[in-house]
C-alpha cells in the first residue's frame, strides 16, 4: 500500500475540490437562475406596437442542447401574448421545465404565484412552439425560463 505524505493529500485536495466546485457550478448554472432565460416586451404606442427582445444564457452546457430561436409579443384584445420557440440542439430526449414572469411597464412582477414550473420533453432536433397569454392588461413584459427538469 502506497503511503502519501500530509502534503501530496493537501495538494491534491486543494486542486481537486475547487475542480469539483466549478464543475458543479457550471453543471448547474453557477447562479440562481440555473438555466436559459429569454425576454420580451411590447408597449402599444401611436406609430403601432414597440418590441424588444433577448435570450440570456445562465447556463452554457444547457445552451449546448437547446436554443430559443424566436420570442413574440401580440396582444389578443387587451392581453399581452407570449410566443416562444425553442429548438433541441440534441439528437436525445431533453427533459426540462419552464416558467412565464409577467412585467408591468415600470419592471414590477405581476402575480409572481400565477405561473408554475411546466414540463417541457424536447425530442431529438425538435423545434417546439410555447405559448401563454398574461394574467391581466398591465403585463406589458414577459420572461420565460427554461431549466433542466430537477
Amino acid at each position: 500500500m502506497m503511503r502519501m505524505s500530509g502534503s501530496v493529500i493537501k495538494n491534491l485536495a486543494s486542486g481537486l475540490i475547487p475542480a469539483a466546485v466549478m464543475f458543479l457550478a457550471v453543471l448547474t448554472g453557477g447562479c440562481g437562475t440555473s438555466g436559459i432565460v429569454g425576454s420580451a416586451s411590447s408597449m402599444r404606442g401611436s406609430g403601432g406596437d414597440i418590441r424588444e427582445s433577448k435570450v440570456t444564457v445562465y447556463n452554457p452546457l444547457l445552451a449546448r442542447y437547446i436554443k430559443i430561436t424566436e420570442l413574440k409579443t401580440v396582444f389578443t384584445g387587451d392581453l399581452l401574448q407570449a410566443n416562444v420557440t425553442v429548438f433541441s440542439k440534441s439528437l436525445d430526449t431533453l427533459n426540462l421545465q419552464y416558467k412565464f414572469r409577467w412585467y408591468n411597464s415600470e419592471g414590477m412582477e405581476v402575480l409572481p404565484e400565477f405561473s408554475p414550473w411546466q414540463p417541457l420533453v424536447l425530442y431529438g432536433k425538435e423545434t417546439k412552439g410555447i405559448q401563454a397569454l398574461a394574467p391581466n392588461p398591465e403585463v406589458k413584459e414577459f420572461k420565460i425560463e427554461i431549466r433542466s427538469k430537477e
